[in-house]
């Protein structure tokens, strides 16, 4: 019976100090913060489709003599092989 009554006593404190924390996240989230955290002029955005003109790739991997030295191993296509019957778990005996 006591140590039922220790775990609800130490599931209260962990209980109040989850609402405390939220309390005090929740004063500071609307206590009047007017100004962002992160200026606007720092931020830079490019999500425009002008950044793609600059957009390249390097295919020169495909020109490396490790690349070309690569094999295939086994089949392709994979064949499926023999496959049993699937029985039905539903199906009556």
């Amino acid at each position: 019976m006591g140590r039922l009554l220790t775990q609800l006593g130490k599931s209260k404190v962990i209980l109040s100090f989850i609402i405390g924390i939220g309390l005090v996240v929740g004063y500071l989230n609307y206590s009047g913060m007017d100004q962002p955290v992160v200026e606007q002029s720092t931020i830079q955005r490019e999500d425009s489709l002008e950044s793609f003109n600059t957009f390249s790739l390097d295919f020169s991997i495909f020109d490396d003599k490790r690349y070309k030295g690569l094999e295939l191993f086994g089949e392709n296509p994979v064949d499926p092989g023999i496959t049993g019957e699937i029985k039905n778990p539903f199906a009556p005996f």
